[in-house]
């Protein structure tokens, strides 16, 4: 939701992009002004339309603060997938010392993968997990690294009778 706060700046949206992005986050405006070093009254003013002639160092701290808030400055890993899938993902992992966040993308197509993909690496995505079909596609159009999910044979042998119990 950040890029789409700072695209409000050329488009005359920001006030608007703003609040939805703050709504979106669950914070108040005191919340947000607070844990970024912003006056209240200056966010106040840019949300009410009443202050549209601020300068570089309050939309720095707005756009730094939104990335902060959506987890944008913690490494991030999108999970595209399934929605239930996403759902059992973890929302964190850790390796070699190293926390990721994992952002579930869930789509129901081959396409909505790539178009999520796509969208995700605008947003500042370290790096894409997905199907291996959809990796293929997206490895040529994305330029973070992209990484098919694996299928074991305990991970088969699971969904294999868990169908074999639906369809009983």
């Amino acid at each position: 939701m950040w890029n789409e706060v700072l695209h409000g700046v050329v488009t005359d949206e920001f006030e608007e992009r703003l609040s939805e992005a703050l709504q979106q986050q669950d914070l108040t405006i005191e919340e947000f002004a607070e844990r970024h070093n912003i006056p209240v009254s200056t966010l106040y003013k840019i949300t009410s339309g009443n202050h549209t002639n601020f300068g570089v160092e309050t939309l720095q701290k707005i756009i730094h603060g939104l990335q902060e808030e959506e987890g944008y400055t913690q490494p991030m890993i999108g999970l595209i997938t399934t929605r239930g899938a996403c759902d059992r993902a973890p929302s964190r992992i850790q390796v070699d010392d190293i926390e990721y966040r994992i952002k579930p993308l869930p789509s129901q197509s081959i396409e909505e993968e790539i178009i999520r993909g796509v969208r995700a690496e605008k947003d500042g995505i370290d790096g894409l997990l997905c199907g291996p079909i959809a990796a293929t596609t997206l490895e040529q159009v994305v330029d973070v690294p992209v990484g098919g999910l694996q299928f074991d044979t305990d991970l088969i042998q699971t969904s294999i009778e868990s169908f074999v119990r639906r369809i009983k």
